[in-house]
């Protein structure tokens, strides 16, 4: 086998390997829950247990996030009223000059 082949065919397998590698965890689980994602399972047969509890998991990541964002917005930021106001009229200024038409100027 040629040098190349050689290390194409030892990139594949490193890769391959990569995507095999991922970290086994066990878990308990609500019985029920369990039986539902095992009948869903059956029909769809291109799933398995580990891509329902990624999904899982990823909704979940998801859902954090979206709680800190929301905390992010809503809670007081700290800035001085006058300080907001000051800035929504250089916004306003800046928005009304911009939209303002060619022939207006």
């Amino acid at each position: 086998m040629s040098d190349s082949m050689s290390a194409i065919l030892g990139a594949r397998v490193r890769r391959n390997a990569a995507i095999r590698h991922r970290p086994k965890i066990a878990a308990t689980v609500d019985p029920l829950l369990l039986k539902v994602v095992d009948a869903w399972l059956r029909k769809h047969p291109a799933f398995d247990r580990s891509k329902v509890i990624d999904e899982a998991l990823r909704l979940w990541y998801a859902r954090l996030q979206q709680k800190a964002m929301e905390e992010q917005f809503t809670s007081p930021s700290g800035v001085d009223a006058g300080e907001w106001e000051a800035w929504r009229k250089i916004r306003d200024a800046a928005a009304s000059q911009r939209l303002r038409a060619p022939n207006d100027a």
